[in-house]
């Protein structure tokens, strides 16, 4: 027994020499009729599982040098490099004894909920308003630098401290600086 032909099949089986339309065009159009209520369903429910849902895009860029001007003159420098999940983290040393210390090279993938506290801490330290605060740090004794790039919900921002350490923990600046570079260092070594 020969099977029945398919709704398609007969659509091109069926045409018309009129100028009505033809059984193909109603199959076609009913074809894509469906395609795209498929297409929206699905669009639909993987922005609703979080799929196609996208958090606004987050970069940030930290440079980080600690260092003291004395006999033994020596200094840190830690870069931190967030680019949309992927943070990467790099810290050497340089001067006095800086062969004791290895230089490390760290990548890790963000998790969305440390990502959105970053955020979080970006708006509640106002870090995403330029801004500088620089004093000069040429004096003996133990300095701190800090230059900042900032990109999130479609803002950006440069941030510059630099001070003597013994001045750095009264500025503002500093305080939303250093609460962000430690919030990034967790990250990295929990």
């Amino acid at each position: 027994m020969r099977a029945a032909p398919s709704r398609a099949r007969l659509a091109i089986i069926v045409t018309t020499s009129s100028g009505m339309r033809s059984s193909l065009d109603v199959a076609v159009t009913t074809v894509l009729k469906a395609m795209k209520t498929t297409l929206i369903v699905m669009a639909l429910l993987l922005t609703s599982a979080g799929v196609l849902s996208k958090a606004p895009s987050l970069s940030v860029e930290v440079t980080l040098t600690e260092g003291e001007h004395s006999r033994d003159s020596n200094s840190t420098t830690t870069s931190i490099t967030l680019r949309g999940r992927r943070l990467h983290y790099v810290k050497s040393h340089a001067g006095y004894r800086s062969g004791r210390q290895p230089p490390l090279d760290k990548s890790v993938v963000v998790p969305e909920v440390d990502l959105e506290r970053i955020r979080h801490l970006l708006a509640e330290k106002d870090l995403l308003t330029s801004r500088s605060s620089i004093s000069p740090t040429d004096q003996a004794g133990s300095y701190v630098e800090i230059e900042a790039r900032i990109g999130a919900h479609k803002r950006k921002s440069t941030l510059k401290f630099a001070a003597m350490r013994n001045e750095a923990d009264r500025d503002s600046l500093y305080e939303g600086l250093r609460a962000l570079i430690d919030e990034l260092e967790q990250i990295v070594n929990p």
